[in-house]
């Protein structure tokens, strides 16, 4: 056994702890040398094979570390899905340089707040969002370089950068607790919080999802959900580790993911509220070929009769998703195939410890409510400059999810609500998930969002806000009744407010923004007996 007395000598220890570790930087190397002449990333108007990509990532890579950034900084990136996100992941990678994937939706008041929070010395930004990047520059002072994907005045030019650089690999120098990327959670209920990933951890999550959805270099994923969400990341990670192709859209169109699942044979994506249903009513779908598109995932409680019909009439299998940015997308999921009503029963993913608990961290029965806290590898280090949010959600030793699950006695989990989202009323709980799921059973309704709205009697009611499907009808009083017999009567809502789909206020997700939609106002035209 050789000791370090004080000398450059590396024990056996430190050696075997270097060469057991992981990072999703040699995730991406092993892809490039593994599956080069693949093609790695695809879109509307080309594709680049893996060593392609590679070529430009280290471009990139050499360029950024002549410029003078190391491991530990932090460079911003502000854009849509595109190929050049993808090679400036696997660049930043390498540096062991942390990505902070702004939201392209968010106010630019939101923005700031996020920059003011992680300071970037660099920032990446799509030719799209060059205006957005403008309103923000004074809150990044510590910005060096301003760099666009395209030609845009007052910016750097992306490929002018890479023209000058050089493709040879860089050394490693990156270590998996190196924080990879930090991705802002959707601020659905306030401001976002920088959520931190380690490279260790988002490595894991890409080679999980690959095992669990049983991937290999034939998949291809139809990658319209944005690269600073972790449904988007995690699914590139787990495409570039089994040699598949990652599509990028920059925009969620249908007629382009027709398009690109026939020409790439592409296999599997998100479809989440807001596509899922123009993903299947849109005329055109029949006249593609669709049949290498095998699965997709989503959120079943909110759509599930939609979510048979998608399956039934694409002849594919449904996952309904249950995880978060803290954690992974991929912490539990249930599965339903072709024509199947999805059952909100999900199954505990690889490699995460899952309690249900109580305020004071005991675990709850069988068949009883309780929060869902975690632990595991694909766990966040936490989140940037927060360090009173750090102590609350990582309270006894396990991160705390703050969505409210039971147990059942095979072990199986079901999602019940939000621990925020608990409706008081009359001194009873409600869950507007048990509600949503409900409503959502009628034949006629696409979605529905159920909250609470101040009582003066009851100190909160039930509002439940709904979105028909296309061509149906169904009256107000004709929901309610349908509800009274389904349901508690306090549960029942008191309010139904019906709206289409397009005046939603939406999270990146797709999910309804129900803290907007509660600050509506309630009036008696909206009021059910």
């Amino acid at each position: 056994m050789s000791r370090n007395n004080g000398s450059s000598q590396v024990s056996w220890r430190e050696a075997a702890a270097a060469a057991s570790d992981v990072t999703v930087d040699a995730m991406f190397r092993r892809a490039f040398r593994t599956f080069a002449s693949r093609p790695a990333v695809t879109w509307e108007d080309g594709r680049r094979s893996y060593s392609e990509v590679c070529e430009r990532a280290w471009r990139l890579a050499n360029a950024l570390h002549r410029l003078g950034y190391r491991r530990g900084d932090i460079i911003a990136v502000l854009s849509d899905t595109r190929p050049e996100y993808v090679e400036a992941y696997a660049a930043l990678a390498a540096l062991g340089i942390t990505v902070a994937a702004l939201n392209i939706r968010l106010h630019p008041s939101e923005l700031s707040a996020c920059l003011r929070k992680c300071r970037p010395v660099a920032m990446l930004v799509s030719d799209s969002f060059a205006p957005l990047a403008d309103q923000v520059r004074r809150e990044a002072p510590g910005v060096r370089h301003w760099i666009a994907f395209g030609e845009v005045p007052g910016f750097d030019s992306y490929e002018a950068l890479l023209e000058d650089s050089t493709p040879d690999e860089p050394p490693r120098v990156a270590r998996g607790d190196d924080v990879h990327n930090i991705l802002f959670t959707s601020g659905t209920t306030g401001a976002p919080k920088g959520a931190m990933i380690s490279q260790r951890a988002a490595a894991i999550r890409g080679l999980r999802i690959a095992q669990w959805f049983g991937l290999t270099e034939n998949d291809g994923f139809v990658g319209w959900l944005p690269l600073f969400h972790c449904g988007g990341d995690e699914s590139l990670y787990a495409t570039i580790c089994t040699g598949g192709t990652f599509a990028t859209l920059r925009r969620a169109e249908v007629l382009q993911m027709y398009r690109l699942i026939e020409r790439d044979r592409l296999s599997w994506t998100c479809l989440l509220p807001g596509v899922i249903t123009a993903f299947l009513d849109d005329p055109a779908r029949t006249r593609h070929d669709l049949s290498s598109f095998r699965f997709a995932l989503g959120y079943a409680n909110m759509m599930p009769q939609v979510i048979a019909r998608l399956t039934r009439e694409c002849n594919l299998h449904f996952y309904d998703a249950f995880g978060q940015s803290e954690v992974s997308y991929l912490l539990a999921h249930g599965r339903s195939g072709p024509g199947e009503v999805p059952s909100l029963r999900k199954t505990p993913a690889p490699l995460l410890e899952v309690r249900i608990v109580d305020d004071a961290m005991n675990d709850v029965p069988v068949g009883e409510p309780g929060e869902c806290v975690v632990r595991g590898p694909t766990v966040m280090s936490g989140y940037i400059d927060a360090d009173a949010a750090n102590a609350e959600v990582f309270r006894g030793g396990w991160l705390h999810t703050g969505d409210l699950l039971l147990r059942d006695a095979d072990g199986s989990l079901t999602f019940v609500d939000r621990k925020r989202y608990l409706v008081k009323t009359g001194g009873e709980n409600v869950y507007p998930a048990e509600v949503e799921a409900v409503i959502g059973q009628h034949p006629a309704v696409q979605e529905a969002c159920v909250f609470g709205v101040p009582d003066a009697h009851w100190g909160e009611s039930v509002k439940a806000v709904v979105v028909l499907r296309p061509g149906s009808k169904v009256t107000r009083e004709e929901l309610a009744a349908w509800c009274r017999q389904r349901l508690s009567g306090y549960k029942r809502p008191r309010y139904l407010q019906f709206l289409v789909s397009e005046d939603l206020p939406r999270s990146t997700t797709g999910k309804m923004l129900r803290h907007e939609l509660a600050r509506r106002p309630v009036d008696d035209s909206q009021r059910v007996l």
